[in-house]
């Protein structure tokens, strides 16, 4: 079996060598040691270098270093834009699923800790456990959260409403797929043109993108493996094309994100997101004449007149 390492360890000196020799300018060294010394080789040049390769694997004539740098300052930018939103939407669903629970259940810690108050009919008996388990390991053991160990010190019981802000975003929205259909038609009614079954895959989707950014993993091209959000009137709206009946962007893109975020912040908490990731975006364009902005918005899953998102109605009025 042959063990030799294809990606040996390298001096910061080799790593500009070897980025040199693909065709990278790097006019002064010192410099770009140091960024390498900040970022690291992978997560700057590994994670940021394909826009600018050619299909022979060198780089496009006269891209530099600052020109991947300047990518991978606008992904953080967009990173700190795109959490602090799902943050507030995180924030949102966690006071409307304990006020819908324990207003149907009370505020007893034995009713989210008994699995018969779940739907079995939309998850198995596994997930349901798993669930309750993680729950149960909070109330025996809360050493990590303060507010919960006092909590439970002095009522003896740990409402869900205290329980939420314990939680990850990736259990609380899986808390929400379980939950009976009345608790779940309760709480995304209070989003206009959202039902139940499109709340639980919008919460996964933000889910995985909350844990993303939270590691800074690259975003900017991101896709939602897990499936696809469901077709919704911004779609329509926008004009996306289709090919053999399906949209081509914001089904599993960061424009997804985006149409999902319309629907769960207010207004005026989305249109200065809008604007945010477009002043990012125009930021990004002035930095490096290496990227386009048709370019840039293929990889995000933008479509031209993305921006109208901001003004697009939720749904079709006529239809209410």
């Amino acid at each position: 079996m042959d063990t030799t390492n294809d990606k040996p360890f390298l001096t910061y000196n080799q790593q500009i060598q070897k980025l040199v020799g693909k065709g990278l300018s790097i006019t002064n060294n010192e410099d770009a040691i140091n960024l390498l010394k900040r970022h690291s080789y992978f997560a700057l040049i590994s994670g940021y270098k394909n826009p600018f390769k050619a299909k022979n694997g060198l780089y496009k004539p006269r891209t530099s270093l600052d020109d991947i740098y300047s990518l991978y300052v606008f992904d953080d930018a967009l990173r700190t834009i795109i959490l602090r939103n799902i943050l507030k939407v995180e924030k949102h669903i966690k006071s409307l699923i304990s006020y819908s629970f324990c207003e149907t259940y009370g505020e007893d810690q034995q009713h989210y800790l008994d699995a018969t108050k779940y739907n079995y009919s939309r998850a198995n008996q596994s997930d349901i456990n798993d669930l309750i388990g993680r729950l149960s390991k909070i109330v025996s053991d809360p050493k990590d959260y303060l507010y919960v160990s006092h909590q439970l010190k002095r009522h003896g019981n740990i409402p869900l409403w205290v329980m939420m802000k314990a939680l990850t975003l990736g259990t609380v929205s899986k808390f929400y797929s379980f939950l009976p259909q009345s608790i779940q038609s309760r709480i995304s009614i209070e989003f206009d043109y959202v039902t139940e079954n499109e709340l639980v895959r919008m919460l996964d989707l933000l889910a995985r993108v909350r844990n993303v950014c939270a590691h800074n993993e690259r975003l900017f091209n991101y896709r939602y493996k897990k499936g696809a959000i469901n077709n919704t009137f911004i779609h329509q709206y926008l004009h996306i094309t289709k090919t053999n009946e399906q949209y081509t962007k914001g089904k599993q893109d960061l424009f997804a994100v985006i149409i999902v975020l319309k629907y769960l912040l207010s207004h005026d908490e989305f249109c200065l997101l809008v604007e945010e990731i477009d002043n990012a975006l125009q930021t990004l364009l002035i930095s490096t004449k290496q990227l386009q902005k048709l370019q840039m918005y293929k990889y995000m899953g933008f479509p031209t007149n993305w921006a109208e998102i901001k003004t697009a109605p939720l749904g079709d009025s006529t239809l209410l």
